[in-house]
């Protein structure tokens, strides 16, 4: 099973990609872009989360890897950190995680 890290890293064109559907100064959160992730690489998410089914908390482990990859990527991906604020998970809780603006660099 690839790494996460490893697997953005070599779909980085794609990752690209989807932070560009978003607009020129617009907010989003780390949920937005996982939600614009699993369409395009449904199956291989699904493969990371299987990755973490022994744990409880397979979705928090895989976004959060995630999100640390477009924190160290987020030069490269055109983005900038804002605030960290409330947004809903997949099991309808809210929790603080990280958003996300684009700039006009991407």
């Amino acid at each position: 099973m690839m790494k996460i890290h490893a697997f953005l890293e070599d779909n980085l064109p794609s990752v690209r990609e989807l932070i560009s559907e978003f607009e020129i100064d617009e907010e989003f959160s780390s949920h937005d872009f996982i939600e614009k992730f699993i369409g395009k690489f449904e199956s291989e998410y699904i493969g990371m989360l299987v990755k973490y089914q022994n744990s409880n908390q397979a979705f928090q482990t895989v976004n959060s890897q995630i999100d640390l990859y477009m924190n160290t990527k987020k030069e490269i991906l055109g983005i900038y950190k804002t605030d960290r604020k409330a947004s809903e998970n997949v099991r309808g809780r809210f929790h603080g995680i990280q958003w996300w603006m684009k700039t006009k660099l991407n």
